[in-house]
């Protein structure tokens, strides 16, 4: 006999309440402004001067100001998690991780807009079906509900060329998943631009003693 299971949300709706429009704005928002804080340091730091210094250190350089930014907008209350740095089991990389109770999202580079980060074990083992993000009919079925997102930007790439939102899948590429930067563009009929000009808060100072490594930094702590 056949059982009918009715579908509340779907993973796409499932996004769209984890993380609504001005939240995604404001995830466009931080990769935008990362790129532009990762412009600033290359310019004004010679190492980076040589084509070969530029592309080995470029990707951790994003890295560290995606970081940073995503922890200014926490601290300034422009988004509604709370964040705190991870680590791979032998602590040979650290990231950051943005939370709440049923909430877990990871920044990621990725060399094409529809592919997830690549396959590591602390990534990896936060990846479920997507039926776990669906939201059914109460007594029908029950699903974990905490849910593990990933915002990728592009890999090697000095300006922003793509910033997505998705739900990872093991296959590799992102399952149900929004174009920030598309969206933006249509939602407010502009492209998203770096405001860091206007921000008060914290300084091209502050960034470099954090690039640097001083999390210790009142700034820094959450």
């Amino acid at each position: 006999m056949a059982v009918s299971v009715k579908i509340l949300d779907g993973p796409i709706e499932t996004i769209n309440k984890a993380v609504p429009l001005e939240i995604r704005r404001e995830l466009a928002r931080i990769v935008i402004d990362a790129y532009k804080w990762s412009d600033i340091l290359i310019k004004n730091t010679a190492v980076f001067q040589s084509l070969r210094g530029r592309k080995r250190l470029l990707p951790e350089i994003k890295n560290v100001a995606v970081e940073f930014v995503a922890m200014q907008a926490v601290k300034n209350n422009r988004l509604p998690f709370q964040y705190r740095m991870a680590s791979t089991s032998n602590h040979s990389h650290f990231y950051l991780e943005l939370f709440d109770g049923n909430t877990l999202i990871h920044f990621n580079q990725v060399a094409q807009r529809n592919n997830c980060a690549r396959k590591a074990f602390c990534r990896d083992r936060l990846i479920k079906p997507l039926s776990s993000y669906m939201d059914f009919d109460s007594g029908s079925i029950e699903c974990d509900n905490k849910q593990y997102f990933q915002v990728n930007h592009g890999y090697q790439s000095v300006a922003p060329l793509f910033v997505t939102l998705g739900i990872p899948e093991k296959s590799g590429k992102l399952g149900p998943k929004i174009y920030l930067l598309d969206e933006y563009s249509a939602s407010t009929g502009k492209y998203p631009k770096s405001k860091i000009e206007t921000v008060k808060d914290f300084s091209y100072e502050d960034f470099q003693r954090y690039a640097e490594g001083e999390e210790g930094n009142e700034l820094f702590k959450s």
